[in-house]
């Protein structure tokens, strides 16, 4: 049985020269866990939108889209979906407008909050919860309405790889008890692509495909297509292996090169030295913090969700002012932030940004004459790293630089932060994007408690840890810790 139908959809923004979506026909029917999949700006989110009627964008329409019981909806970015202040009141909201009575409300929202483990943050303010445990109440919040079919967007793409892998371990949990009709799109799909009935691919607007996991695999290496980088790293490395302890199995078998040693040529530009930082007098974010930053090298930070990162960067960049500590460092510094459409604040792209070879380079040419605000998550992204990189300072700080990023333009993004490196700049990464972090960055540092408690170099870090590690690491058990690496080595 149907739970979503759509035929010949297709979809075209206000003002807008070309189709977001072209001639879309498919079906996800009654319990089928369905992942979309496809490049920055490919229609994913425009799609999910139009199937939810409430929230669904304003544009030209033709076809027909037709959903067969309830929807929910859970949104990329969480705070734009989070109403009150306290956790109880967030759950009982749409109970409460739905007239239900107290005790119904208490009885739904004890289920609710024991079922999603948020009881002991239901009298808990939502500001006090970490980016998981928002995303969390944000499904919960949703749920509790009992949707028969649940819609998200990229909702993993702000969580730590820990809170993300809990995130979607729910979504899992939730599919086998309840059989709910789910259907997801994420850019970093290896948590859930194993699980998913179905693997949807989306790209300029079009359907490629829609089918189970492993002929998407097949599909995508028959065609050759860029979208295989998006699919998780163990089902290709190696054929006729699909899990970690397979591909494992195959790399112990092999006969291993010695890999290049790590070059040691680190001149630091940037000092921090116990540095202490409070948004509330007794309530250290920073504390005790100390942090060499690298000359001309893609330094990188990782830690979990509310741990610091973002405020250390706001330190490091003059926007909060550390009430103990010092930062030495002549250098000029820019940041990018976490929620590029802040520095927006012209009408156009092209008053944000001069238009050229960047932004050729960053594939955003044809954006100059839209609103900033009218762009898909991916394209913002750009804009403002083009905006800020056209600053030309010595230092570049960027906050979670590869969200909305499909895994082409992640490998241009490299490609682009390397050639700033070559030309005497240097970059500082805030990340959850360990696979991005793990191939790329020069040294990686993790924040905890208010501080910084490691800094190596790049393979010896990834493999020096087990949870926040890249699936090669995992794999390889060993300082290989990319797809490069085992290039490099002959493992692959």
């Amino acid at each position: 049985m149907e739970a979503i139908k759509c035929e010949k959809l297709s979809f075209a923004y206000p003002q807008s020269e070309y189709n977001a979506l072209n001639n879309v026909s498919f079906s996800v029917e009654k319990g089928e866990l369905c992942v979309v999949m496809g490049k920055s700006a490919a229609g994913k989110s425009t799609l999910l939108k139009l199937l939810k009627k409430e929230i669904a964008p304003y544009g030209k329409l033709s076809g027909d889209i037709s959903t067969f019981g309830r929807v929910g909806y859970v949104a990329q970015n969480v705070e734009e979906s989070i109403v009150c202040n306290k956790v109880f009141s967030e759950l009982a909201f749409s109970l409460a407008n739905e007239g239900k009575s107290e005790q119904e409300i208490e009885l739904a929202v004890a289920q609710s909050a024991s079922y999603f483990n948020l009881e002991s943050k239901l009298e808990s303010e939502v500001s006090e919860l970490s980016g998981g445990e928002k995303q969390l109440l944000n499904l919960a919040a949703v749920m509790i309405n009992n949707p028969d079919i649940l819609i998200l967007d990229e909702p993993t793409s702000r969580l730590d790889p820990v809170s993300a892998m809990r995130f979607v371990d729910i979504i899992k949990k939730m599919h086998r008890d309840f059989s709910t009709t789910i259907i997801i799109a994420e850019q970093n799909a290896d948590a859930l692509f194993e699980s998913a009935n179905s693997i949807m691919l989306i790209e300029n607007g079009s359907l490629l495909i829609k089918a189970e996991p492993k002929s998407t695999v097949e599909y995508l290496k028959e065609n050759n297509n860029a979208l295989i980088g998006a699919i998780p790293i163990q089902m290709r490395l190696y054929d006729n292996a699909s899990t970690v302890a397979e591909c494992s199995e195959i790399f112990a078998s092999k006969n291993i090169n010695p890999i290049s040693p790590q070059k040691a040529d680190l001149k630091t530009i940037l000092e921090l030295k116990n540095i202490y930082f409070a948004y509330e007098k007794g309530r250290d974010v920073l504390s005790n913090l100390s942090l060499d930053v690298y000359e001309g090298k893609i330094n990188a930070i990782l830690g979990a969700n509310a741990c610091g990162k973002t405020t250390l960067l706001k330190v490091i960049a003059g926007v909060y002012k550390p009430y103990r500590g010092k930062i030495k460092s002549k250098a000029s510094i820019s940041m990018l932030s976490q929620n590029v459409f802040d520095i927006f604040t012209k009408e156009k792209c092209a008053d944000e940004v001069s238009f050229g070879e960047l932004c050729d380079f960053l594939e955003i040419s044809d954006i100059a004459e839209r609103h900033p605000y009218d762009l898909s998550g991916g394209q913002a992204q750009r804009l403002a790293l083009a905006k800020v990189l056209e600053r030309n300072a010595d230092i570049i700080l960027l906050d979670e630089p590869t969200n909305g990023l499909d895994c082409v333009l992640k490998d241009k993004l490299a490609q682009l932060l390397k050639q700033l490196c070559e030309q005497g700049k240097t970059i500082l990464i805030v990340s959850h994007d360990i696979e991005f972090i793990s191939r790329y960055c020069d040294c990686a540092s993790f924040l905890s408690m208010g501080k910084i408690v490691a800094t190596k170099p790049r393979r010896e870090f990834f493999s020096s840890l087990s949870l926040y590690t890249s699936t090669v690491a995992k794999i390889t058990k060993c300082d290989i810790v990319s797809i490069d690496d085992l290039k490099e080595c002959g493992g692959i």
